[in-house]
């Protein structure tokens, strides 16, 4: 029985390593081996427990930043976003997006990506341009959960803008912690897909904002400005084949003759925290 419960809590790291981060199911099936080694060092079960951590970490940490990179671009054509390089194009959370393997799409993906946020810049000064969930490294076909079609180094979800409302300062990506939930909510008047969508039951559309959306929406407000110049660059880019948003967005911001732009529909999450592109 107890060997059952090792195997059965190794499944369990393999599996969560694996949805999580793609590479590190493998990775900790290789480091398995060292554990035996760290238990004869150290005698004590926290000590071990805690050897075996640090140990897996820095494995993990070699691979993700030295080895990963190359073999991804080998393997399938895909490189890793800015995460400290570049200033005026940053994960919104470095741990959560680029350690965990999220950032990576097509070299020209990247290029688009980069001239957008330097043309931004220059254009606001101290403005950086936020991503969130691009496609993991390897494998056209794989996918990254929860998205249906970050699976091919072509797609990359953007943070809308956000300012502080008492001094109206451009503030670093959303008020929420992962990026994603902070919606732009419609305003009376305008068309209101979240509750068609609610009354057709698609529920899934609302989790990131039910889930990771709170803040104090007395300290923060949607940029509408810079937002709708940031989309407009997209919608001008040729590299970029379409743009998911929704609707009373679209309007609000003017962005109606982009016809890249469009409703990525109810069975999908809402799209006025963020905007999802896809490359050609």
């Amino acid at each position: 029985m107890k060997r059952a419960g090792i195997i059965l809590k190794h499944l369990l790291i393999i599996g969560l390593l694996t949805l999580f981060t793609q590479i590190g199911g493998v990775l900790w099936l290789i480091h398995i081996p060292l554990h035996k080694r760290l238990a004869r060092v150290f005698n004590k079960t926290w000590k071990i427990t805690i050897a075996r951590l640090l140990s897996f970490c820095s494995f993990y940490l070699f691979f993700t930043l030295w080895i990963v990179p190359p073999l991804a671009k080998w393997q399938c054509g895909r490189v890793p976003l800015p995460v400290w390089s570049n200033p005026k194009l940053r994960p919104h959370n470095v741990f959560y997006y680029a350690l965990l393997n999220h950032h990576y799409v097509r070299p020209a993906l990247k290029r688009s990506v980069e001239d957008i946020a330097e043309k931004l810049s220059k254009k606001y000064p101290g403005s950086v341009l936020c991503y969130l969930d691009a496609n993991f490294p390897f494998i056209d076909g794989y996918p990254l959960e929860p998205h249906f079609t970050h699976r091919d180094g072509k797609k990359l979800d953007i943070a809308l803008y956000w300012k502080n409302v008492e001094s109206g300062a451009i503030i670093f990506g959303t008020p929420s912690i992962l990026g994603y939930g902070a919606a732009a909510e419609p305003k009376s008047g305008e068309v209101n897909y979240d509750e068609k969508c609610r009354k057709q039951g698609n529920w899934y559309r609302n989790h990131e904002r039910d889930y990771l959306g709170h803040f104090d929406k007395s300290k923060y407000v949607f940029d509408e400005t810079i937002s709708r110049e940031m989309i407009k660059l997209f919608a001008e880019d040729s590299s970029v084949k379409s743009i998911l948003l929704e609707p009373h967005l679209k309007t609000r911001l003017g962005l109606e003759k982009y016809t890249k732009i469009r409703f990525q529909g109810c069975r999908a999450a809402r799209h006025d925290d963020h905007i999802h592109i896809q490359l050609r």
